[in-house]
């Protein structure tokens, strides 16, 4: 496992340290656990084809819901997933919003568009499949 060790007071740069998984798993156990969590849903692959994962995190709709899950996705269900979301919150996700696109989303339901997305991509998916 790659780490960085820091201090609290903020004003020193991150130690690298390299450890085997036993030595991860004794120093800091909470985050290996996070750490394995996270390679399972890796090795899974993407949840919506189960393809070669590219890109990994915690599922937005989960969250809000307050329930901690991760999930991965392939490059094109990542693709199509962030094309959907741009095309019902325009700006989102994007890093250079606009005031006024902030103040838009901030009036939009954001738990109806993601549950909207995920029904979405799995219709993509089996449609892709069809093809």
């Amino acid at each position: 496992m790659h780490i960085a060790h820091g201090t609290s007071n903020g004003g020193h740069v991150p130690k690298p340290s390299d450890l085997c998984g036993d030595c991860f798993e004794s120093s800091n156990p909470t985050e290996a656990s996070k750490a394995s969590g996270i390679e399972k849903v890796w090795e899974a692959g993407c949840q919506y084809c189960g393809g070669p994962p590219v890109i990994g995190g915690a599922d937005p709709l989960a969250t809000i819901s307050g329930i901690h899950k991760l999930r991965c996705m392939c490059r094109p269900c990542a693709d199509e997933y962030h094309r959907f979301l741009q095309v019902k919150m325009p700006g989102f996700g994007t890093g250079t919003m606009t005031k006024e696109q902030i103040a838009k989303i901030k009036t939009y339901d954001i738990p109806a568009i993601f549950t909207e997305a995920e029904e979405h991509l799995k219709k993509w998916v089996a449609d892709r499949g069809s093809q």
